[in-house]
């Protein structure tokens, strides 16, 4: 199997955390001038609000994803925050959509590696 493009498997590393994430981009790079709630996210990725929610911000906390505030609450949609992040989600949602089982077992693997879960933990903690 061939590996990951190095810029790609390098932004998901420092982007991507869960499965879910890559979704919620999928989704929103699917329909692209829709806007989302939180709900209809997470009955489209399948995945419980109150993780969307969590996923969302910290996805919006890193301009990968364009968020508006609306009358009936929060709205997301795809954009990200500056032009070389929009490229770069571009470019991570093209490989996804041609080599999907290898960028999740990319997510996987990092899942598996302790030192990296018990670095990441600082990290998250850091940003909240």
């Amino acid at each position: 199997m061939e590996p990951l493009p190095e810029d790609v498997a390098r932004f998901m590393n420092e982007n991507v955390e869960t499965i879910d994430q890559l979704e919620i981009l999928r989704v929103l790079g699917e329909e692209r001038q829709r806007e989302w709630d939180a709900r209809a996210l997470s009955s489209e990725v399948q995945t419980e609000p109150e993780a969307i929610r969590a996923h969302l911000a910290a996805m919006q906390a890193r301009g990968l994803i364009t968020t508006a505030t609306r009358a009936a609450g929060l709205t997301y949609r795809f954009g990200a925050s500056t032009p070389e992040l929009e490229s770069m989600v571009n470019r991570l949602l093209q490989v996804y959509k041609e080599r999907p089982v290898t960028m999740i077992k990319l997510v996987y693997e990092r899942a598996k590696d302790p030192l990296r879960a018990f670095a990441d933990a600082f990290r998250l903690r850091k940003e909240d």
